[in-house]
């Protein structure tokens, strides 16, 4: 059961990214523009001192993530400065797995924005990973372990970067981490409690109380261990669908942070005894019997999951370097399913809605064929069946997610339903497209050609299938 305390300066529901059906809607000709290029759609989420916006960059032709000062603070001299602070430690920051700042400035008064500071940041679609570890909960089950671990080596990857930056970021926990539609890529955001790392500076407890260092809750010197111990904590939740300490105030969160000790991984999962140690570490109450910093952390991470890996029931694949979209003039395309017609049907759709390109289509029964095969080359787009043979889509598609250029596949999943109630397993792998098998060959074209469109596997000149190409 997960804990729902709320954090110190927010909560799981304060700040959060709302869903689509609860954006506010923006009356026609009120529409602002932001800085002369920023055009505002809508609000996405909104805090104590700043309000996100999705904005086109309509000289650039893309979305971004808009910040602004929330105006009922933006004179006050503190708020300019931690707003300030939060866009500089994004400036300094370039990895994949890390939001990217684009923008920072100050709009014209009088303008829509009233002299508000503002930044433009990456706008990544997806569901962060708070909401995704509680849709888990709420149907009895845990993540993918595989599919857990390959985003734990990546954020932790991510953090490396930010620590190589001399940032500090204060924050790390689920709530803090989307998972990208399509790619499943896990991006670390919300930067509004960096700081640069200063080993003299103290700072009044500010955080989430379910993931604070004991030196952070207490307003000691925060360094990278603080990130260590919060990055701990959101590993221990990722992989148990559990927080380590379950108290429903801040208080008691905060004693049990800075005295108790936290279970072993094992004596709630007993295959995952390969990460007591590294686990029991990053949860040190001392920062400095902590991992030193995220690249020892990375190092010890990764042979615990190869330790790991050679004790599962299958061993885990040897996977090579190379693929991703588009390589080539070749696209690369896999149909996973044990109904031999559907296969066929499949294949077809597949070459129809690339017509004008060069494909390659490659068939599989069960999950662990499909492996076999992407270890010589990983596909561009795969069709799974939900219920493949042996490993489901969902192991499987977490397997080919922790292949290099595995977050570059798209994916179809198929099902034997229009409504199928499994569908919501998909979104800790960034999935979102689903096809009913009994909508028939000409909704199938139709359907991987849109994601062909999203990919920009299909030029500006491709055409929708032509009547003198048979069905």
């Amino acid at each position: 059961m997960r804990s729902n305390t709320e954090d110190l300066r927010s909560s799981r529901t304060g700040g959060r990214r709302a869903p689509p059906e609860e954006w506010p809607q923006i009356a026609a000709g009120t529409v602002p523009m932001i800085d002369g290029r920023y055009l505002v759609e809508r609000e996405i989420a909104r805090g104590g001192m700043g309000v996100v916006y999705l904005a086109q960059d309509i000289g650039l032709g893309r979305s971004v993530a808009l910040k602004l000062v929330n105006p009922d603070v933006a004179q006050r001299r503190d708020v300019v400065e931690h707003f300030q602070r939060e866009a500089a430690a994004l400036a300094s920051v370039r990895h994949e797995n890390v939001v990217q700042i684009y923008a920072f400035g100050t709009e014209d008064a009088g303008a829509a924005g009233d002299g508000a500071m503002f930044f433009a940041m990456e706008y990544v679609n997806g569901r962060d990973l708070d909401e995704i570890i509680t849709e888990h909960d709420r149907h009895g089950v845990i993540i993918p372990t595989y599919r857990a671990l390959t985003i734990l080596q990546q954020v932790a990857g991510g953090l490396c970067a930010v620590h190589n930056a001399g940032i500090i970021h204060r924050d790390v926990k689920p709530g803090n981490i989307i998972i990208e539609t399509d790619s499943g890529r896990p991006v670390l955001v919300d930067f509004g409690l960096a700081m640069p790392h200063d080993p003299k500076l103290t700072h009044a407890a500010a955080g989430s109380p379910s993931y604070m260092a004991p030196e952070q809750a207490y307003g000691d010197a925060v360094g990278p261990a603080a990130d260590v111990y919060a990055f701990g904590v959101s590993a221990f939740e990722i992989l148990t669908g559990r927080l380590p300490f379950l108290y429903d105030t801040v208080e008691d969160q905060l004693r049990a942070h800075a005295y108790e000790d936290a279970p072993l991984l094992s004596s709630l999962r007993p295959n995952l005894r390969a990460f007591d140690r590294v686990m029991a570490r990053m949860l040190a109450k001392d920062p400095r019997a902590r991992y030193d910093g995220f690249a020892t952390l990375v190092s010890a991470l990764d042979s615990a999951i190869s330790k790991w890996r050679s004790g599962a029931t299958e061993p885990a694949p040897s996977y090579p370097e190379g693929g991703g979209p588009g390589r080539g003039e070749i696209l690369r395309i896999m149909v996973i399913d044990d109904d031999d017609d559907f296969r066929k049907v499949a294949a077809r759709a597949a070459q129809l809605a690339f017509y004008r390109r060069q494909v390659s289509v490659s068939v599989a029964k069960s999950g662990a064929d499909a492996l076999a095969r992407a270890e010589r080359a990983v596909p561009d787009l795969v069709l799974v069946d939900l219920k493949v043979e042996g490993l489901d889509g969902v192991e499987t598609i977490s397997r080919l997610r922790a292949m290099p250029r595995g977050m570059d596949t798209r994916v179809l999943v198929v099902t034997d339903r229009q409504d199928d109630a499994e569908r919501w397993r998909f979104s800790i792998l960034g999935v979102n497209d689903f096809f009913a098998k009994q909508a028939g060959l000409v909704e199938l074209v139709n359907t991987i050609t849109q994601i062909g469109e999203r990919a920009q596997w299909l030029g500006r000149d491709d055409e929708p299938v032509p009547s003198s190409v048979s069905l």
